[in-house]
């Protein structure tokens, strides 16, 4: 607002936290990503630390995929200029020693900048899709969705140990940790496991299978839905 008046100018800001913290239904939602975190006519953000915010957001809407497909641009064009380090910022249409400058300075920008990590995280919690439904991991669930990737392998930290994850086209490979552990898979058709493993169908057509034996590495035959 400025000299009474609000601005009508659209922002990212407002908008992807709206996503996150459901300020906005479903229909909005889709409204926001269409024209807002998709359009390009809406400024862009240019540092990793905020882009965490659209790419969550995103991945809260179910775009995982498109929230790879900006990580591989974003942090890969980093790469591809040599960086090996995570950079305060970073501005793909900007050139040569364009890109070290900040603050006013010519090399004033952070080019080892821990904020800039955070796709770890989301591919933790998004694509390896392991998030705590309990305190302290007492419950959680896993959701893979490997997002356009042919395979994905990693673990993440909870207080009972590394819940560890392996996932292609084919098989979900999963070792879970103490507490109640649900898988839930997404799968055209009934997954196959061990004639010992609890399986049921859910009310969304996936599919739900209970980690019951920390020191059991379980093995899932499954079918990609798309």
């Amino acid at each position: 607002r400025k000299n009474g008046v609000l601005s009508d100018e659209v922002t990212r800001y407002a908008n992807m936290f709206a996503v996150l913290f459901d300020y906005v239904d479903d229909e909005k939602k889709q409204m926001i990503k269409d024209h807002v975190i998709l359009n390009d006519s809406i400024l862009k953000i240019t540092t990793p630390y905020m882009k965490f915010y659209e790419l969550a957001s995103l991945c809260a809407i179910g775009e995982q995929k498109k929230a790879v497909e900006f990580v591989k641009d974003y942090w890969g064009g980093m790469l591809k200029l040599g960086a090996t380090s995570v950079w305060e910022a970073f501005d793909p249409q900007q050139s040569g020693d364009e890109h070290y400058a900040m603050y006013g300075r010519p090399f004033g920008k952070s080019l080892c900048h821990a904020w800039g990590a955070n796709p770890v995280y989301l591919f933790g919690k998004y694509l390896l899709g392991v998030k705590p439904t309990a305190p302290g991991y007492q419950a959680y669930v896993v959701e893979p969705s490997l997002a356009g990737l042919e395979w994905m392998e990693g673990k993440v930290p909870t207080p009972h140990g590394n819940i560890g994850i392996r996932m292609d086209r084919k098989e979900i490979r999963i070792k879970p940790v103490k507490g109640q552990g649900t898988l839930i898979v997404n799968s055209s058709k009934p997954p196959k496991t061990g004639s010992d493993i609890k399986i049921s169908r859910t009310g969304d057509g996936k599919y739900q299978i209970e980690l019951t034996d920390p020191e059991k590495e379980y093995k899932i035959r499954y079918w990609p839905a798309e």
